[in-house]
């Protein structure tokens, strides 16, 4: 029977305290996000125990709902029921709203919650565009595409795409954060990875605008220089709002605020932007150096927390600088196959031992959708956190991976999730199928040991209703 995505909506908006405490709803690939006016008395025990929510998590200002695959339908009736929650979500009293919220966090939490908010709506496109560049060394390795052909040059280009403009991209999601005006948001993006900007590096490190200095060779691929423009151009934009009167503000407040921004971008937001990327990365590098297996040992045990707190998304500005720097990844995706591939062996543990008919097909559907495509809130709000153990079996499986992962130096040349469509992010393009094999390897081992965990530790699956004489419990 099809969900009442109606019925949905309108329990988890009384959830969290009704449409007036509402101040921001967004949604990623399974969760509805909420910024509160007011979260004090938000349960999330009660949001989680909804008919097709599967879980519940404060975050900072607000508290994320997990729907699942249907979170997109969930989302679309919310906002048919509230038409004001969406016009909301981008109004100037939404922005201060939102930042007063926000002050109540601690720095690092404010920042956390900035990142989620700005990098999330492009991870999808940027791993479409990975996934593209992992098929291109398939085609090119095995289905004799040759690497001097229009078609390889054009596929060449799509895969590459999404990381090249990312500061374009990044300076649109950046102005919906910041509040400000989104095409001039744009206009300052496109100008950080203008091949105008490129060519001047032919005459040095720096050229020069009015005497001022500017660093050449563009911004394409980095993420920090985008998001540190935009958010200076969002003050800057109510500076230009009081001074230019309203007769004359259609075209002379984009135009004095792109006077003023082009050389603060490129003189100084951009470059300190640049500059903090390269710091992140050469820390990275140093550690990597140092003790290679450290970092992807760390995030590997701490993948679970790291997603049920949204903390993951903080580790990609590091793994961006990682591929533009050295062209692949060593800790965070690679940590992640444990995580990823352990919510398919938990969700299949729990198909094959249980006999309570909504948990058997909750994990099926579970058990698919983290193997096939690497999401795995699912389970692990649907399946780990409601039952506890196979919660204990994913850290198992996690912490076993990122050992393997270590010793191995398993690394990811792409950007993507591991999953079964997207282990083609592991070929080297050099070649070589060394560190294919071992990703496999890897991500076989994580099955088993999350597999053979969960059936050993057992659950008591009476929470999801419909119990059976046998109840699944060790």
């Amino acid at each position: 029977m099809s969900k009442d995505y109606a019925v949905l909506a309108r329990c988890v908006v009384e959830g969290v305290g009704g449409p007036d405490n509402i101040s921001k709803v967004f949604h990623c690939a399974t969760r509805l996000r909420f910024q509160l006016v007011d979260t004090s008395s938000i349960d999330v025990d009660a949001l989680g125990s909804i008919s097709g929510v599967m879980g519940a998590v404060k975050s900072v200002g607000g508290v994320q709902v997990i729907v699942g695959n249907d979170v997109v339908q969930a989302f679309k009736a919310m906002v048919d029921l509230y038409p004001n929650i969406e016009s909301a979500a981008e109004s100037d009293d939404d922005a201060k709203g939102h930042e007063v919220s926000d002050e109540k966090a601690n720095i690092f939490s404010r920042m956390l919650n900035v990142l989620s908010s700005i990098v999330g709506p492009t991870i999808p496109l940027i791993m479409t565009s990975g996934l593209i560049s992992a098929l291109l060394v398939i085609l090119n390795r095995w289905g004799g595409l040759p690497a001097d052909g229009s078609t390889y040059t054009i596929l060449n280009m799509v895969g590459n795409a999404a990381l090249y403009f990312l500061p374009v991209f990044l300076a649109y999601t950046s102005a919906k954060r910041f509040g400000c005006d989104v095409m001039v948001s744009v206009f300052l993006g496109a100008l950080l990875v203008s091949p105008t900007l490129a060519d001047l590096a032919t005459s040095g490190e720096f050229s020069s605008l009015f005497g001022l200095p500017v660093m050449t060779g563009g911004y394409t691929s980095t993420l920090i220089p985008a998001i540190l423009t935009v958010w200076v151009y969002s003050y800057v934009e109510k500076l230009v709002a009081r001074i230019v009167p309203d007769a004359v503000k259609f075209v002379f407040r984009p135009f004095a605020s792109i006077v003023i921004m082009v050389p603060v971008a490129l003189c100084v937001t951009a470059p300190l932007g640049g500059y903090a990327g390269d710091l992140l990365c050469a820390a990275m590098e140093a550690i990597n150096s140092a003790a290679p297996w450290a970092s992807v040992l760390v995030v590997g045990c701490l993948a679970p927390l790291m997603v049920l707190t949204g903390m993951h998304l903080a580790i990609i500005p590091l793994v961006m600088a990682m591929f533009e720097t050295v062209g692949f990844d060593s800790f965070l995706f690679p940590a992640f196959i444990g995580m990823n591939f352990s919510q398919f062996g938990v969700a299949l543990a729990c198909f094959v031992k249980t006999k309570n008919p909504n948990l058997k097909t909750l994990s099926m559907s579970c058990a698919v959708t983290a193997f096939l495509a690497g999401v795995t809130e699912p389970t692990l709000y649907g399946i780990c956190v409601r039952m506890k153990r196979p919660l204990y079996a994913t850290w198992i499986a996690c912490i076993v991976n990122a050992i393997f992962c270590a010793v191995f130096s398993v690394r990811v040349y792409s950007f993507g999730a591991p999953s079964f469509f997207t282990m083609p992010i592991f070929l080297n393009p050099d070649g070589t199928m060394t560190n294919f094999y071992f990703a496999i390897a890897a991500a076989a081992l994580t099955i088993v040991v999350s597999f053979v965990a969960t059936l050993v530790l057992g659950f008591d699956d009476s929470c999801y209703g419909e119990k059976s004489e046998d109840k699944a419990t060790v």
